[in-house]
């Protein structure tokens, strides 16, 4: 039978909140979804008159690890993440109490394959993504170390250019991502990796090459673009944000002939999506009202429809059908 100890410590939590509620809203997250969620935290303090809520950068896993601690005033209202929350995160919560959390995508993004010039240099699928750029890979049914130096060595349609590759700066969000959507979507078209034991599969899908075809990812966009720029057949993989700030100076691949663009990540068909997700615990709405204004004011269509101020920082709108469903559920919270 499972433990009531962490309900009954949220409910004594939750009864110390509503003894003493308060009015600044707390919010931990991803710095890439934070930074959509700062001009609705200005939009919401201003419009609605309100404190500034407090944001605090602290990356996906431990946002959500400080959102699943516990309820009440010690810890966040809401996570910003630029994934999901994942099944063990979730479990996390649940022994902590956190038991009812509500999910509110708000926009997109993307990974993208990019270089410098005005006509994408190359049109690739996962599973060529993968065969260039994994640590290991298959050849003639056997998985081997990866030697590939060229993109035609993988498919004869491929350019005759070498394999360069700047990839997402290490230990980030884009990183995981890019393993997650373009190697891990990838590897199991290769029948002998898709064939290995559980574990090794895991890792045979998510192990990037160490060798001078994969260059490690700049911190600075400047120095993406500036790389690109010097190396004429070189890709770069960024998030579709990156892309669109450089304004025509670069070129994205399609992936699975799809082209990244705000209207294939709106509509899903684009292969390589993220998304910017708000999680907030109901538990906390009642307690401190101004999470729901706050939830009315990122929802809205003024922030995140085809033509609301977040564009204007990047973000891609969700279709019709996706920013009425977070409508939704900001609304089923005032309930």
């Amino acid at each position: 039978m499972p433990s009531i100890r962490p309900l009954l410590a949220a409910t004594l939590a939750l009864a110390a909140m509503q003894a003493d509620a308060r009015d600044r809203i707390q919010i931990v997250g991803s710095a890439s979804a934070l930074a959509f969620t700062q001009p609705v935290a200005e939009q919401f303090a201003r419009h609605w008159r309100n404190p500034m809520p407090l944001l605090e950068a602290t990356g996906n896993g431990a946002g959500f690890g400080l959102f699943c601690a516990g309820v009440g005033f010690g810890h966040p209202d809401a996570v910003a993440a630029s994934r999901r929350m994942t099944d063990a995160e979730r479990e996390t919560c649940a022994a902590n109490g956190v038991t009812d959390i509500t999910e509110i995508e708000f926009g997109r993004d993307a990974m993208v394959l990019i270089n410098a010039g005005g006509e994408p240099a190359i049109a690739v699928t996962r599973a060529q993504l993968f065969a260039a750029l994994a640590a290991e890979v298959e050849r003639d049914g056997k998985v081997v170390p990866n030697r590939s130096r060229r993109w035609d060595e993988i498919d004869a349609a491929l350019p005759d250019h070498e394999i360069r590759v700047m990839g997402p700066e290490a230990n980030t969000s884009a990183a995981s991502a890019f393993q997650e959507l373009a190697l891990a979507g990838g590897c199991t078209a290769w029948p002998a990796v898709a064939a290995l034991p559980g574990p090794e599969r895991e890792l045979a899908c998510r192990s990037l090459r160490r060798d001078d075809a994969l260059v490690p990812g700049a911190k600075l966009e400047a120095q993406v673009l500036d790389w690109l720029e010097a190396n004429p057949h070189a890709l770069a993989v960024t998030a579709f944000s990156v892309h669109q700030h450089f304004g025509g100076r670069t070129a994205a691949s399609p992936v699975e002939g799809v082209s990244p663009t705000p209207e294939t990540l709106g509509n899903g068909r684009y292969p390589l999506i993220t998304g910017f997700y708000l999680y907030v615990k109901d538990r906390h709405v009642r307690p401190i009202p101004t999470l729901q204004q706050f939830l009315y004011e990122l929802s809205s269509e003024r922030a995140i429809g085809p033509e609301g101020y977040l564009q204007e920082h990047g973000l891609v709108s969700l279709e019709d059908r996706g920013r009425n469903r977070a409508r939704d559920e900001a609304l089923r919270l005032g309930l």
